[in-house]
């Protein structure tokens, strides 16, 4: 998507919240708080993507993480929700019926105007695995599928 950058202030938020969970004073979350930092970030996350970031987060595995090792998965958090922001706006505008759902005709168009030098087969080919139930149309989930699959 878009050249992204966490701003100061979000990370300063950030930074202040992971220190009230900072319990001891010592610099440390523990993982098992982790869910409870994000929520307080106004941030929602899967319970098996936060078990596996805390994981990558806590390579030790000693149950807690410092902000250093928190602030990626802050920024890699806020980029995706960003992420997700635009491709529900690109598809809101794709979905000119506002039925939720785009024409594969019209995703045919679009793909070809990307300009990614892809032939007809390879657009048709993409189609088809998107289009899983053959509707004709390629809902937000499909669409999401699609656009993160290039």
């Amino acid at each position: 998507m878009t050249d992204f950058k966490v701003s100061d202030k979000q990370l300063n938020d950030a930074h202040q919240t992971f220190t009230l969970f900072d319990k001891k004073g010592n610099g440390q979350v523990f993982t098992k708080d982790l869910e409870n930092v994000f929520k307080s970030l106004a941030l929602k996350i899967e319970d098996d993507k936060l078990k596996t970031w805390a994981d990558e987060a806590d390579e030790d595995a000693v149950g807690y993480i410092t902000w250093e090792q928190f602030k990626p998965l802050f920024i890699r958090k806020v980029k995706e929700d960003e992420d997700e922001r635009e491709l529900r706006e690109a598809f809101r505008v794709l979905d000119k019926q506002n039925k939720g759902v785009i024409p594969v005709e019209d995703l045919k168009w679009i793909l070809k105007s990307l300009g990614d030098d892809l032939t007809e087969e390879e657009i048709d080919d993409m189609i088809a695995e998107t289009d899983t139930d053959g509707s004709g149309t390629v809902d937000y989930e499909e669409f999401k599928s699609l656009m993160s699959s290039e």
